[in-house]
């Protein structure tokens, strides 16, 4: 069974800390609610409901099991200003987040071709990872649905703690070449683990790169996964 927490706050920042604290360490998969008039500028009472459900697999529906015609590489380019102001604005949540939660840290900003990596660092435990990096995932949501809200457009901002998506997106690489070397020797299709926008980009890249396979997305997120294929 799941469980539903709802919490309340002056911001976006301390409704999340608020539900994040009751919710560290609790195991499954956890989605994010936002209700509140002025919860697109970062101000304003927010009132946030969690969604936490169980680890059991939920087949796809019919809709989500269909090929997406969305394009391979799914992320778009920016400008440069683009991104900084969607860094500064992601920058701005985050430390409210952690004040919120009492938490120390320090962000690191990386700005990339096509998005923006914020990582919190120096934080001295996993809070802001959760359970299979749970909780960090409800929270790369949030920013990312607002983002969007507030200026309109997809949001290219990727949030990390302590360097978890660099190790996960690490082993989910090596689990990728396990799945080429599957095709070319069967020539079944594999289908990936449900990943991320820039994660699914950077396996996309990797078969790229093999002459005689090919890659496709397929469902909705958060279960967006990527199929490896002989062409």
């Amino acid at each position: 069974m799941g469980r539903t927490v709802k919490a309340q706050g002056a911001s976006l920042q301390e409704a999340l800390g608020a539900a994040v604290g009751e919710l560290l360490g609790h195991p499954g998969e956890i989605e994010v609610r936002v209700a509140g008039a002025d919860h697109d500028s970062w101000a304003g009472s927010a009132r946030l409901e969690v969604e936490v459900g169980s680890d059991e697999p939920v087949p796809p529906t019919q809709e989500e099991a269909a090929p997406s015609a969305e394009d391979a590489t799914e992320v778009e380019p920016a400008s440069v200003e683009e991104l900084d102001e969607e860094a500064d604005a992601a920058a701005d949540f985050m430390e409210g987040l952690l004040d919120a939660l009492d938490l120390p840290g320090d962000l690191r900003i990386k700005l990339h071709p096509d998005h923006v990596e914020l990582e919190v660092v120096e934080i001295g435990s996993g809070a802001l990872i959760g359970r299979r990096g749970q909780t960090l995932d409800a929270i790369q949501e949030l920013v990312r649905c607002s983002l969007q809200r507030q200026f309109q457009r997809r949001a290219r901002v990727k949030i990390d703690a302590e360097g978890y998506r660099a190790r996960r997106l690490e082993r989910l690489l090596e689990k990728t070449d396990e799945a080429i070397d599957a095709v070319l020797d069967g020539g079944e299709a594999e289908r990936l683990e449900p990943m991320d926008v820039f994660e699914r980009k950077a396996v996309h890249q990797l078969v790229a790169d093999i002459d005689g396979l090919t890659s496709r997305s397929q469902g909705r997120e958060p279960a967006r996964r990527v199929i490896i294929e002989a062409e």
